[in-house]
């Protein structure tokens, strides 16, 4: 049984899969948590909080919002973003319509089944959207 880190995220799902890091930027997870709840559905992370370690062997920017032990940007404190499995468009569709009115910036793919999302205006960064 995975050890939770609110109702509904495990601690698995939001740690950094090399090491074990749970390192999130102030207000982060309530900013997650906040989403989860208005969205009313399911989110199941694929990526969250990375070490730069970890970042590196996945082919992360080096300045990318997940790394949590060693950021990039002047006043990033911890990890910023999350990467959500998206099953279809319909999802995807609801998914970033409900992230997009509360301030993520969000990152896309058409060939991949997941969405970035990132809280980069909580240390400054407008909010944007952009493709991969």
């Amino acid at each position: 049984m995975m050890e939770p880190i609110s109702k509904y995220f495990s601690s698995a799902e939001l740690r950094c899969k090399h090491c074990g890091l749970t390192e999130f930027h102030p207000y982060f997870l309530e900013r997650l948590y906040t989403l989860r709840e208005t969205f009313g559905k399911p989110m199941n992370p694929t990526s969250c909080c990375r070490c730069a370690v970890h970042n590196a062997a996945v082919g992360g920017k080096p300045g990318s919002f997940h790394i949590g032990d060693n950021p990039k940007h002047e006043g990033q404190l911890g990890c910023l973003a999350i990467d959500i499995t998206t099953p279809d468009g319909f999802y995807r569709g609801e998914l970033f319509t409900f992230a997009w009115k509360q301030g993520w910036s969000i990152g896309w793919n058409a060939k991949r089944s997941f969405l970035h999302l990132d809280m980069r205006i909580l240390i400054g960064f407008g909010q944007i959207s952009f493709d991969y």
